[in-house]
């Protein structure tokens, strides 16, 4: 009778410990968040960063009359492409011409003078030589020949400065490039900086974009920068950062070259994109935990049961992409990651 209290005993026992073991098992498996996770290089972009930017003319003056003038003809109208060198307009050049001629006839009349004076000066060396005249008379003519010479330097002078004005008579292009602006008139009367053209030069375009110190710093940086209008994209690269901070918008104006074979318009708008190649976490992995930005990941994973762990995201900014060192297989929690708290036991589907 000992024997069969015993045996009793001890199957109450194992029933009791049953009992209490097996339902603490269950309710702890139904307080279990299921999760779902991806493998960190599943989700990883490459981020661009942009800023406005505009193509831009190294040059595009305003061709102005070097003379007083009224315009006889046009040659170029606006949107033409003129060549380095072509007529753009002819100015009334006729008083020009005739200032030139009476300047040639004026020098003229002076190399008369100073064939004369020559010849003077020939016959006054015997003549002082023989003591026939005195000194005096002959450093006169001397002199008189000397004054000449001066003289027809300052024709001469004078004639070169007619065939100058003359030259201005013809406004042509300084370099080659478009016509954007006619502002002068046919029998307009111009006068010396009237303005008749202006002239962009179609070959020396660069690009212009005013960017933000910190994004100055990661456009030094990237490996790519390219330069974004429609379907274009072109590669491009700093050529300059202009050392004045706007005190309005606290930029600076950058400056970035183009290759030679670009072919696009000067005041084309578009977008300056760049990028160093890093790869970063999309913004919807993304969690705010108290005062810091980081994700949810699982670790320890076994049996399809893992603990929850949020890592902390250095220099993550509210809303944009953020850089993360972990390896590429690490578990990212993707579904439930706002519900699940750091170091809770998870069920991953």
């Amino acid at each position: 009778m000992k024997v069969s209290m015993t045996n009793m005993n001890k199957l109450i026992y194992a029933w009791v410990t049953l009992c209490l073991i097996i339902p603490t098992k269950l309710y702890s498996d139904t307080k279990l968040l299921n999760v779902s996770t991806t493998p960190l290089s599943s989700i990883l972009i490459s981020t661009r960063n942009s800023a406005p930017a505009n193509i831009i003319s190294l040059n595009s003056p305003i061709i102005s009359a070097e003379i007083t003038g009224r315009v006889l003809t046009i040659h170029s109208e606006a949107g033409t492409f003129v060549r380095k060198g072509e007529k753009l307009a002819s100015l009334d050049c006729e008083s020009y011409l005739l200032a030139k001629k009476q300047a040639d006839a004026a020098l003229k009349v002076s190399e008369t003078q100073l064939s004369l004076a020559k010849k003077q000066l020939v016959r006054n060396q015997r003549l002082v030589k023989n003591g026939t005249i005195p000194q005096e008379i002959f450093e006169r003519t001397e002199s008189t020949q000397q004054t000449s010479l001066a003289d027809i330097a300052v024709k001469k002078a004078i004639i070169e400065s007619a065939k100058l004005t003359i030259k201005r008579c013809s406004i042509r292009a300084p370099f080659a490039g478009q016509i954007t602006q006619r502002i002068v008139q046919q029998g307009q009367l111009v006068l010396p900086g009237t303005p008749l053209f202006q002239l962009m030069q179609d070959e020396a375009l660069e690009i212009k974009a005013k960017l933000s110190a910190t994004a100055i710093e990661e456009v030094k940086k990237s490996r790519i920068i390219e330069f974004v209008a429609g379907e274009k994209r072109i590669k491009t690269s700093i050529r300059s950062i202009i050392q004045t901070i706007d005190e309005t918008t606290r930029t600076q104006e950058v400056r970035l070259s183009l290759p030679d074979d670009t072919q696009l318009a000067a005041g084309l708008s578009g977008r300056l994109e760049w990028s160093n190649g890093d790869l970063k976490i999309p913004t919807e992995y993304i969690q705010r935990k108290g005062q810091n930005l980081g994700v949810m990941i699982a670790e320890d994973i076994v049996d399809g049961t893992a603990k929850a762990k949020f890592v902390v995201l250095e220099n993550a900014l509210e809303g944009q992409p953020a850089s993360i060192k972990l390896p590429q297989k690490t578990a990212i929690i993707i579904k439930n990651q706002y519900r699940v708290s750091d170091g809770q036991r998870i069920s991953i589907q």
